[in-house]
């Protein structure tokens, strides 16, 4: 809350029908990315410095898991970024695993790992694509 109350991330909540309680909730951040903090070449497109967004935090009340409302909270955000891509610029999205559950989760959805890190990557176009935007 405090991070988008000063204006550095924004933050989308969920909540159950007719019920002010929230369940799931995702932040964004804009970020900026070193290309030797990068997996490969060809994410950084030749920059030193490449623009994105950083999906801050990311996290579904555990009476819900297995739903499939996971993949649906990441997709929103997902297509949240690609538009501010669209409007603002950015070339990556990256996640902070918070443990291997959500490290294979992201994974899952094609975000590359990067090497001795929780951190994951994925070019806007890949989510563009994957979102048939």
């Amino acid at each position: 809350m405090r991070a988008h109350a000063s204006g550095t991330a924004h933050t989308t909540v969920w909540t159950a029908r007719d019920d002010p309680v929230v369940v799931a909730f995702y932040a964004i951040a804009p970020t900026q990315f070193a290309r030797v903090d990068l997996p490969s070449r060809s994410l950084s497109a030749g920059y030193s410095q490449v623009p994105g967004y950083l999906i801050a935090r990311l996290g579904l009340d555990s009476s819900l898991h297995g739903q499939g409302l996971g993949t649906q909270l990441l997709l929103d955000a997902l297509e949240r970024i690609v538009q501010a891509a669209a409007d603002a610029g950015g070339r990556l999205i990256a996640v902070d695993a918070i443990d291997e559950e959500a490290h294979r989760f992201y994974h899952h959805h094609g975000f590359q790992p990067i090497e001795a890190s929780n951190r994951l990557v994925m070019k806007v176009a890949s989510a563009r694509s994957a979102l048939g935007l």
